[in-house]
């Protein structure tokens, strides 16, 4: 492994394991305080650290070597995982959001605000603490499933502060006339964060299924390859040049068609060009593979 790797796979299992100890938590509290929006949270963190476990396993394969099974090396293992993940976290949303909406309907219940907020300061600490650890290492990788993950750590802490501040409102306004609103806040708040949400993974289910689709990337991974490729025409002996840009996972297929100038071009001088191409594309993301084809554009 390269120290790339390393970090990716550190940044895993400290994720990991702070994602069993917030979904033990929650679980536990959400069973001693009867709130859906708590047990909502700890299976949320239940799921990423099961994906978390899985994810260190795929990285592995990742920074494996090509085999004769998989030529091209692992890398759509990472995209078929952010789909998994994102499905996963889809059904957790929905189920969530059928339950509780079941619950209101049916008069809505006491809950134990008290023992809610506790939960709450806790898993806002714990969240904050091990998203800016996670953003820290994916800073120094280029990894989908540590951006994945990192995005997964915001957007819970944010959750679990929208949680708190929503408990502390219907605090204040216990024993006044508004007073029987607090027996729906934990199914509202849960209604509420379920549709806030729900955006989430169904675009993590779009990105992973365009990438093992061969769907082209996103334009923010073709323009940098572009705006650096096709200004080099003449320096490259061109009468045109053309991009494919492909992404699986982490790595960025790069396919250079090109209409030489002249009517041939010995090996050397190819070689001196499929080298300029992948030095050019290694510059604009380090994780890329180039490849040249020759070809007349009538």
């Amino acid at each position: 492994m390269n120290n790339s790797d390393l970090i990716e796979e550190k940044a895993l299992k400290r994720s990991m394991v702070g994602a069993f100890l917030l979904a033990i938590w929650g679980i536990v509290m959400a069973v001693v305080a009867d709130s859906g929006v708590i047990l909502l949270d700890g299976m949320f963190n239940l799921i990423s650290g099961i994906m978390s476990f899985f994810s260190i396993e795929i990285t592995r394969l990742i920074s494996g070597k090509e085999t004769r099974e998989y030529p091209l090396g692992y890398f759509a293992y990472e995209s078929l995982f952010v789909f998994v993940k994102g499905a996963s976290i889809l059904i957790l949303v929905l189920m969530a959001l059928y339950s509780n909406i079941e619950v209101l309907l049916s008069g809505g219940r006491e809950p134990a605000l008290g023992l809610m907020t506790i939960y709450v300061a806790l898993a806002v600490l714990g969240c904050g603490i091990i998203y800016a650890l996670t953003r820290k290492s994916l800073q120094q990788t280029d990894s989908d499933i540590l951006a994945a993950e990192t995005q997964a750590w915001l957007v819970n802490a944010v959750i679990s502060g929208a949680i708190g501040a929503a408990f502390g409102v219907v605090m204040l306004i216990q024993g006044t006339a508004w007073g029987w609103i607090d027996r729906y806040v934990d199914q509202v708040l849960v209604i509420i964060l379920s549709i806030l949400v729900i955006k989430d993974p169904l675009v993590l289910m779009k990105n992973g299924l365009k990438e093992l689709l061969l769907a082209a990337p996103q334009r923010d991974y073709a323009a940098p390859f572009e705006d650096k490729i096709l200004p080099l025409k003449e320096q490259l002996g061109a009468n045109r040049l053309g991009l494919e840009i492909l992404k699986t996972g982490r790595r960025i297929w790069v396919t250079v068609r090109m209409d030489p100038k002249a009517n041939t071009i010995n090996v050397d001088e190819f070689m001196k060009v499929k080298k300029r191409l992948s030095e050019v594309a290694c510059g604009v993301y380090p994780n890329s593979q180039t490849e040249v084809m020759l070809e007349r554009w009538d």
